[in-house]
């Protein structure tokens, strides 16, 4: 698997500890990417530098921060600040998801948050879940391709892919460039409860890692580039309690397990 494709650790598998001490577990463990996750209300300019130093100690790439979660009532500004710490570190994608229930609404925040983040290199990526107002690919597609910022892009999670009724199949003809990396997991292939509350419960603690589920990870996986960045997005119940306390142990768990797994995706791609 090693190469010069971007495997990050996902902030949500580690997120109880302060993002600096993720970005050394991730390197510990094997990864070359690291998702940050920014806790806005506490976060201030000692919390930026010391994730910045982790970030040049290490040589991580910070492929993502999150997460801009959009509700109704809230100032067009809000969430301003998330974009302005992205920048500053060097953050490659800004995760976003909405519970407007305009969809209109939606597109002008989102368009708003596109235009805060010209002039770097940071995208604002739309994830759409089965629990939020864009809970589909065919909404999050139309946000972005109504607001048509160079900026802006969707993400695609493996799991939420299913649990929203898509299949590998609806994402032949989206434009690559609208995808800048995806979040893996894997999952059962049924939730154990489909009610909103249920599929929250799936999404933040009952993932599973590559291989050990039943989603078509494979087919997922050649649909893609082999070298389109990925996130390792395994919320999951059971590492936080088989390693409560030691996120490098935690992280080398995921990223030994998704070494094997790219392995296999390798030797059957085509």
């Amino acid at each position: 698997m090693r190469n010069d494709r971007l495997i990050s650790l996902a902030a949500g598998v580690v997120q109880e500890f302060p993002p600096e001490d993720v970005v050394y577990a991730a390197a510990g463990a094997g990864f070359n990417a690291t998702g940050i996750w920014c806790d806005l209300p506490s976060w201030c300019s000692r919390r930026s530098d010391r994730v910045k130093e982790a970030l040049a100690d290490t040589g991580l790439c910070a492929l993502d921060i999150e997460v801009v979660w959009l509700k109704p009532g809230e100032a067009i500004d809000t969430h301003d600040a998330m974009i302005e710490i992205g920048l500053a570190l060097g953050v490659r994608n800004i995760l976003c998801v909405s519970s407007e229930p305009d969809i209109a609404r939606t597109k002008q925040r989102f368009e708003h948050l596109c235009k805060k983040a010209e002039g770097g290199s940071l995208r604002v990526v739309l994830e759409f879940l089965a629990f939020t107002a864009i809970k589909s690919l065919h909404q999050s597609l139309e946000v972005v391709q109504d607001v048509a910022h160079p900026a802006g892009g969707i993400l695609v999670d493996a799991l939420h892919l299913q649990r929203t009724g898509a299949t590998v199949q609806d994402l032949r003809d989206i434009d690559p460039n609208l995808m800048p990396y995806i979040q893996l997991c894997d999952a059962r292939a049924q939730p154990q409860d489909s009610s909103p509350e249920g599929l929250l419960e799936d999404a933040l603690y009952l993932r599973l890692l590559p291989g050990d589920g039943d989603l078509p990870l494979n087919d997922l996986l050649t649909r893609f580039d082999p070298q389109l960045p990925l996130s390792l997005e395994i919320r999951s119940r059971a590492l936080l309690e088989k390693y409560p306390d030691d996120p490098r142990a935690r992280a080398a768990h995921v990223f030994a397990a998704t070494e094997r797994f790219l392995r296999s995706v390798a030797v059957t791609r085509p």
